[in-house]
């Protein structure tokens, strides 16, 4: 994967990796929780393939999505997404459902071939309410209903926590690049999805909040009402590229702290990626925790000296935000028809084992 460009051009483009290479791992994941290959060069290093192991799980990824689709201005855009339990359902980002009038879904995208392809009819996109086209307010989320479930491919379990400090495995289809390259991503590898490791750092409010006691003004509660955001940065190993890092130490915060990465396996998401998951580990299992939305060249817009490539907007030093999954389970379990925990309903369903999940429209 890589990493997106900038807050405003995510819109329609978030989301990949950019591989950090040539450096020395530094991971809290444990000799049983590395993927097969590593992100050591370029984007062939690190790409995913069907029934591929990532912490002696196989085919830990292959409920990873990639979405093709046409808009109503006839323009065609990609992005990613993950398969839900159940195969019916893939959760992606708003932006990347909010306008399409035909879409196909492709699982375990390999050597330009998918093993599994269905489709989305246009009335079968649920995008979150409260989704404007604004990003970074914790609405940027959607659910895709698609034509026939998929049953050869197991669908994500979602976390149900707050996994702020926790170490993720992201996920997509998007361009790529090698972090300290200066040139943007590109899409010479789109054949095959990318992965890396990378680390949540902040809740994004949280992050804006702290900057609105230096720069008055900044901050506005209301932008956030919708829900969380995850905030990563993408580090190279050294100081100099830690980003998250020397904005806390530039405002003064214990909030938060960042670390200098996972080395050769840190990457972040780039263009195409909207959509994709970061995956947190619980010990037998990867939970979809976020939800790709957006990218930032954060140290240009303050003047930082942190990006590692000012011609690369997924370069070392630069930002991504994913919508967090817990802070959306009623929404949810309510579009596809899920009763509450504990609730009569739910104990109903289960007597009767009644499989069909409720069609609804636009949330």
């Amino acid at each position: 994967m890589k990493v997106l460009s900038s807050l405003a051009l995510a819109l329609l483009s978030a989301g990949a990796m950019s591989s950090a290479h040539a450096l020395t791992p530094v991971t809290s994941f444990g000799p049983d929780l590395v993927p097969l290959t590593g992100n050591t060069s370029g984007p062939e290093d690190w790409r995913f393939l069907p029934g591929q192991s990532f912490n002696g799980v196989p085919g830990a990824l292959d409920g990873v999505a990639m979405l093709n689709f046409k808009t109503h201005g006839g323009r065609n855009y990609a992005c990613s997404g993950s398969l839900l339990a159940g195969g019916q359902y893939v959760l992606t980002a708003a932006h990347c459902a909010d306008d399409f009038v035909s879409m196909q879904v492709d699982f375990g995208w390999a050597g330009g071939a998918s093993k599994v392809s269905r489709t989305v009819a246009a009335g079968n996109a649920i995008v979150h309410s409260g989704w404007t086209g604004r990003l970074d307010t914790g609405a940027d989320i959607a659910l895709l209903r698609l034509d026939r479930a998929v049953t050869t491919i197991k669908g994500y379990q979602l976390s149900t926590t707050l996994d702020v400090g926790k170490d993720i495995l992201v996920a997509g289809y998007g361009t790529t690049q090698v972090g300290n390259a200066p040139d943007d991503t590109n899409w010479n590898d789109w054949k095959f999805g990318h992965y890396a490791w990378n680390r949540i750092d902040v809740a994004s409010q949280t992050f804006h909040k702290e900057l609105g006691t230096v720069f008055k003004g900044w901050y506005n509660p209301e932008n956030f009402k919708y829900g969380v955001t995850y905030m990563s940065d993408f580090d190279s190993g050294l100081d100099d590229n830690n980003t998250l890092q020397i904005f806390a130490d530039g405002i003064g915060t214990a909030l938060w702290s960042s670390d200098r990465g996972h080395g050769k396996d840190e990457g972040m998401i780039a263009a195409g990626d909207s959509g994709g998951g970061d995956f947190v580990w619980d010990g037998t299992q990867f939970l979809l925790t976020g939800v790709h939305s957006w990218g930032w060249e954060a140290c240009t817009r303050f003047g930082l000296d942190c990006d590692a490539a000012y011609g690369n907007s997924a370069s070392y030093g630069d930002l991504s935000g994913s919508t967090a999954v817990y802070s959306h389970l009623n929404w949810i379990r309510q579009q596809m028809g899920i009763p509450e925990p504990g609730s009569a309903a739910l104990a109903a369903l289960a007597l009767f084992g009644l499989g069909a999940v409720r069609r609804r429209q636009r949330g």
